[in-house]
């Protein structure tokens, strides 16, 4: 056993920059993997932890379309056991608001009247500020994500546009608003002090409307709660409802991406980790042939042999899979905190389970690692004294080696056809045969990961060029309706049909439609089905929504529908649906099908003419679609528009109403892709300075020849470098091609429960190549880097080596 042990210790101290290397390389694949398996366990948790301790709502009703009485709806959910509700809550809209003198426009307000507590559903935790009953005189709560997107803070002023006039209240709270508070929202609750909110909108143009929130004992009995409703009531619900899966879906999306991203690449990267381990012990085999097999010869057994390996990496393991499990619940809370801000509150960071699972992993990697020693180390077993003293390697590997060079591609690599340059790159490559594959892997991955997060990141922010493809318009200008009461659309109709600017206009309503209950095949029940219904009049070609498959509706028979329905009803193009529309029951044939990151496609899409064959007289509008001939004249057009008709309405480009919603979600997704990123590109610098630095060693007595004959240092460092780089070049182009292709389809089954089943992509030619050959150069810099022994050696020493 000293023996053993001393040989052991002998390899970690003969090999220390390799021996560091690997040890780096264990910890950061058990940090990523670790950090995942966090963030995956934390999916949820967060947001169910505290909807539990506000008792939030599973569904939202919001009465706008005078179709429902609100006070009955409320009476009736309040007389139902197994459920309770808020109080009715009171609210006027606005839109947009100020701060500091810079306006913020893109932002859609309900004016809560704050009723009195104690409330039974959607209780507010105060994040920061002192807690009340209620807002004090002249002050508001506002929402974290509000707070913490546009960085307010208690004691700031906000104004808001009151028709002509503008409010100035002071944040005195800013509290958890489960239902209005999830990241990349533009849509937030402001609670009032009821004496202000009487005060301030009673001369107020338009009218007041009301919500409620419905928290469910058991929120899968809901469907069964609203068949009863139907039943007795006598027509289903028509107003706008907010299902718990919307509610919950925008909390989740976040740490479900970054999570899946991160296991994924966590376990790639230990898979090259134990790659590199079983070359390293391989070529430590090869270096320690004549060394073994003397042992061997003196009485060590195989068995001996392989336990030397073992212990040493066993060693290593221990020592890289400790700090990186330690590191993994910083790194994860880190972008937990970030991801689930907007539940965060200054009494404390928030708390992180599953340390216990990344425990658990970290042993299970230091396990597998130790599984693959041995399973490498056992070609010492096959060791035969006699060939290691005489070839320095196994008969058999010294015939291959020697086919190997003598090879149609090495005859290929020949001083009298090639720069000598070239020669000594490729050569090296020809002869390391394992550690030529290993760069290649290497870089196709590091590279890979790159472009993938340049891609993932470029498509969120870019999200204006692909926004159909998100179940968006791809219109212009988008005029969102604020108060639909003081709303003079025939005015704003008749400006837009003056200006020879305008190309076209489409107006776009909502309702909720009701897919019936049915009795399918296997007996079973399923339950009638809620679903955003958006109803449009104009064209949608011209407004820039686009669906997968078929086509958007044109006729008043014809549905386009959301995957996520499709999915439900198994239905498919060309077959028909049933669908409650303000009451009456009309037969749609489908269309179109479409993907739509809002409602998790929970939505369809129908023309104004289909709902005017129940109710004539319908014109509800929420939104214009504005197409203007010059897109380079918009920002003008939308400063015009909005000194008249700002007062009922907030009118932007698109490209300002989805930057407001999405560059939050870019900014959260930076961090975690970065630290991915520069993981990787240091792990693929140590992988290949630690194999380049492994090849020269067994090369010297080559490289001094070279010297002798005279060629300088530079250049057979110049020479290896470029066969790196070449070799480097051709894993990039895998990994442009895995990056642009593989890993968004893989990140597609995230989304897809989400209802987006095919990945917009913005694709940056230029930026894509550039973060590929960011693997490229960090590969020639440890090629280069690891040549240097090269230039230290002198040539006489190096020949009589």
């Amino acid at each position: 056993m000293a023996a053993i042990l001393k040989l052991s210790f002998s390899y970690l101290t003969k090999n220390k920059i390799q021996n560091l290397f690997i040890t780096l390389l264990i910890l950061l694949s058990t940090l990523l993997v670790c950090t995942s398996v966090i963030i995956l366990a934390n999916t949820g948790h967060q947001f169910k932890e505290m909807h539990s301790r506000t008792n939030g709502s599973h569904q939202m009703l919001t009465f706008e379309k005078d179709l429902n009485d609100p006070q009955t709806v409320y009476d009736w959910w309040t007389a139902q056991n197994g459920v309770q509700v808020s109080p009715l809550l009171t609210y006027r809209t606005l839109s947009g608001m100020t701060l500091d003198n810079v306006d913020i426009p893109n932002i859609y307000l309900y004016m809560m009247n704050t009723p009195p507590p104690p409330w039974n559903v959607d209780q507010l935790v105060f994040a920061s500020g002192k807690e009340s009953p209620s807002p004090a005189q002249g002050t508001v709560w506002i929402p974290t994500s509000m707070a913490y997107s546009y960085n307010i803070t208690v004691g700031d002023v906000v104004q808001f546009r009151t028709g002509p006039s503008t409010l100035s209240l002071t944040v005195s709270a800013i509290v958890v608003d489960v239902p209005y508070g999830a990241p990349f929202s533009n849509t937030a609750r402001i609670w009032m002090n009821p004496g202000d909110y009487q005060h301030d909108f009673s001369t107020l143009a338009g009218k007041e409307h009301h919500m409620m929130g419905i928290h469910f004992d058991d929120y899968s009995t809901s469907s069964s709660y609203w068949d009863r409703y139907t039943s007795e009531t006598g027509s289903p619900f028509l107003e706008t409802k907010m299902e718990f899966e919307s509610i919950s879906s925008f909390y989740l999306i976040i740490n479900q991406i970054i999570g899946f991203i991160m296991i994924f690449l966590g376990a790639v990267m230990m898979m090259i980790a134990l790659i590199t381990i079983g070359f390293t012990i391989s070529d430590a085999i090869l270096s320690n042939y004549k060394t073994i097999g003397i042992l061997k010869s003196l009485g060590l057994t195989s068995r001996a042999t392989i336990a030397t390996y073992v212990i040493q990496y066993a060693l290593l393991s221990i020592i890289a899979v400790l700090p990186g499990v330690v590191l993994s619940v910083f790194v994860s809370k880190f972008i937990i905190n970030i991801s689930v801000s907007s539940l965060r509150t200054d009494q404390g960071d928030l708390a992180i389970e599953g340390i216990g699972a990344a425990i658990v992993v970290g042993l299970l990697l230091l396990v597998l690692v130790i599984a693959f020693v041995v399973l490498y180390a056992k070609k010492a077993r096959k060791i035969e004294p006699v060939q290691a003293i005489r070839y320095g390697m196994s008969e058999s590997d010294n015939v291959r080696m020697v086919r190997r060079m003598d090879s149609p591609l090495a005859h290929m690599a020949s001083f009298g056809k090639l720069p000598v340059s070239w020669v000594i790159g490729i050569r090296s490559l020809i002869k390391n045969g394992k550690s030529s594959v290993l760069m290649i892997l290497l870089t196709s991955v590091a590279a890979s990961v790159l472009v993938f997060g340049y891609v993932v990141l470029t498509s969120i922010i870019g999200i204006h060029q692909t926004a159909a493809q998100w179940g968006y318009d791809n219109a212009n200008i988008a005029a969102v309706v604020v108060d639909k009461t003081t709303f003079p659309k025939a005015a704003l109709q008749r400006v837009l049909e003056e200006d020879h600017r305008i190309k076209n206009v489409g107006w776009q309503g909502n309702l909720t439609g009701v897919i019936p209950s049915e009795v399918l095949e296997n007996h079973t029940t399923r339950p009638s089905i809620s679903l955003y219904l958006g109803v449009l009049d104009g064209s949608y070609k011209d407004s820039g929504f686009e669906t997968l498959r078929g086509n958007n509706p044109e006729r008043e028979n014809e549905i386009s529908i959301g995957v996520s329905v499709a999915k439900m009803l198994n239905k498919d193009l060309g077959d028909l649906i049933d669908l409650y529309v303000e009451g009456e029951k009309r037969t749609f044939i489908i269309s179109g099908i479409y993907q739509a990151i809002a409602n998790m496609s929970v939505s369809g899409r129908i023309t104004a003419q289909a709902v005017r064959s129940v109710n004539p007289s319908y014109s509800d509008v929420d939104v214009a679609f504005i197409n203007v001939i010059d897109p380079s004249q918009a920002g003008a057009i939308v400063a015009q528009l909005n000194e008249r008709f700002r007062d009922s309405a907030s009118i932007v480009t698109q490209k300002t109403l989805l930057d407001s919603v999405f560059a939050e979600a870019a900014n959260i997704l930076i961090y975690p892709m970065a630290l991915i990123g520069l993981l990787f590109i240091t792990v693929t610098f140590m992988i290949i300075f630690s194999t380049c630095r492994i090849s020269i060693r067994k090369e010297n007595k080559t490289y001094g020849i070279y010297k002798s004959i005279g060629m300088t240092s530079s250049s057979i460092r110049s020479s290896l470098t470029f066969g790196v780089a070449s070799l480097s070049l051709i894993g990039s182009m895998f990994g442009i091609i895995a990056g642009v292709y593989l890993l968004p389809r893989l990140l597609e089954q995230v989304l897809s429960g989400y209802g987006i089943v095919h990945l917009p992509l913005v694709l940056n030619g230029w930026g894509i190549l550039l973060f590929a050959c960011l693997s490229i150069l960090a590969a020639a810099i440890g090629c280069w880097l690891a040549s240097q022994e090269i230039r230290k050696a002198s040539p006489r020493m190096l020949v009589i080596e």
